[in-house]
């Protein structure tokens, strides 16, 4: 490609981006936490969209932590789409530059905060890994990806008495900000935005198993669709009180029987590599390891 610029997206560009990927469509239209200074379209001189990237906070940026502690990372992610045969490096490299640009922003803003901008990338991704290392990225963190294969006979735990584990619809204000309330108790102040919650709510074959003690909701696992014989198991939390019951061994088990029943013949979950709790809990249901994942990030000072 000869000519090109980097640009905001413009409303009139949708249909353009809905070429690209449906659900980048989606995400100018529906999803409330994208701020559209965080979104870059490549244009080239037909004015033909060929690629956008995008900046998202994690649910780690807008976590309760003293400033100070310079050892916890808020990060903001970022994807670069680009449309079928259309990936060039010198639009890769000024989209790059655009997202690091208003990553330092972003930074200007929040003074006081460590702040990386990061991408998930698979192991054996190693042309997109290779090209953002030799641009000053580095590895933040390891993902270790677990399976369960359908095929076997899934372990059931017995629950704490008054305690039970059923499909919650989170369709309304009150159900939101209950799991929110309850994942911000389990993750020690880190979780989804309520905006990515709700956006979540329209994944596909998005189920919530949500284990409840009289009303209190105490824990969650949820499922979706990754492929056709694939689904998650992820979102995995118990609040702090109700730890080391057997709830969530009983959460994940009721998620797979019904993944089974629905035909799937995979479900798979990633934790952090330095996540020992959740290793140990996730083999010992009978979990095996699937692959590795990297957080790939550049730190903006």
């Amino acid at each position: 490609m000869k000519e090109f610029i980097i640009r905001n997206p413009k409303d009139e560009d949708v249909e353009q981006m809905e070429r690209l990927d449906f659900v980048l469509k989606l995400l100018y239209l529906y999803h409330d936490d994208l701020n559209k200074k965080n979104m870059f379209c490549a244009v080239s001189g037909e004015d033909e969209i060929v690629a956008v990237a995008h900046l998202m906070e994690h649910d780690t940026f807008q976590a309760i932590r003293p400033d100070d502690d310079l050892n916890f990372i808020r990060y903001l992610t970022f994807e670069i789409t680009f449309a079928a045969h259309m990936e060039d490096e010198r639009v890769k490299d000024a989209l790059t530059e655009a997202l690091l640009r208003r990553s330092r922003e972003i930074k200007a803003e929040h003074p006081d905060k460590r702040i990386v901008m990061a991408q998930y990338m698979d192991t054996d991704n190693l042309k997109d890994l290779s090209y953002l290392l030799s641009r000053g990225f580095t590895i933040y963190d390891t993902i270790v990806v677990f399976k369960f294969d359908l095929s076997r006979d899934i372990p059931c735990y017995p629950l704490p008495d008054e305690v039970r584990v059923l499909p919650f619809a989170l369709d309304n204000s009150e159900a939101l900000e209950k799991y929110h309330q309850a994942e911000l108790a389990s993750f020690d102040g880190v979780a989804w935005s309520m905006n990515h919650l709700r956006w979540m709510q329209g994944a596909q074959e998005m189920v919530n198993y949500c284990a409840f003690h009289d009303s209190q909701f105490i824990g969650n696992t949820s499922t979706w669709r990754i492929t056709e014989e694939r689904s998650a198991t992820e979102n995995v939390f118990v609040i702090p009180d109700w730890q080391k019951k057997g709830v969530a061994r009983s959460i994940i088990c009721t998620a797979l029987k019904d993944l089974k029943k629905q035909g799937k013949t995979i479900a798979t979950l990633g934790t952090h590599g330095s996540n020992r709790k959740a290793i140990r809990l996730y083999t010992q249901i009978g979990y095996e390891l699937y692959g590795f994942r990297l957080t790939i990030g550049y730190e903006i000072d």
